[in-house]
């Protein structure tokens, strides 16, 4: 019989030692930034996004930003690996615009190394595949 894995704890979660709750722990769709097939041009949906985070770094100095670059499940694992860099790169890139300092901004970019493991047909789909997501963490 084969045994389950422990389930691991979400990337957005709380430290525990600190236990102060990090910017829209609930929302993903607040710290979520959305790109288009092969693009890295961010769109006033996700300039909005990213407007709403800055503000919480800002308030927040000991508050660090990872930015987690994802694709969807077409092309080589390099070349979406490639292109989740760069989308992160933009989403970095942005917030250092909006005023975020560059020692709260962490970049991971990790292409389709989970999502190419996922069932996806739709262009809807792999629409949610192609993002920038904003985990936060505590100093």
């Amino acid at each position: 019989m084969a045994q389950e894995q422990p389930a691991r704890p979400p990337t957005s979660s709380v430290r525990q030692e600190n236990a102060k709750p990090t910017p829209f722990l609930d929302e993903e769709a607040r710290r979520t930034v959305y790109f288009s097939f092969d693009g890295t041009t961010i769109d006033s949906e996700g300039d909005e996004v990213l407007r709403q985070n800055a503000l919480k770094l800002k308030e927040n100095p000991q508050l660090v930003v990872i930015l987690v670059g994802h694709t969807d499940n077409l092309g080589s694992a390099a070349y979406n690996l490639a292109v989740a860099d760069r989308r992160t790169e933009a989403v970095s890139d942005r917030l250092r615009a909006l005023g975020v300092a560059r020692n709260q901004i962490r970049r991971q970019p990790v292409g389709s190394e989970k999502s190419s493991k996922l069932k996806c047909d739709s262009e809807a789909c792999r629409r949610t595949m192609r993002r920038v997501e904003l985990v936060y963490e505590w100093r």
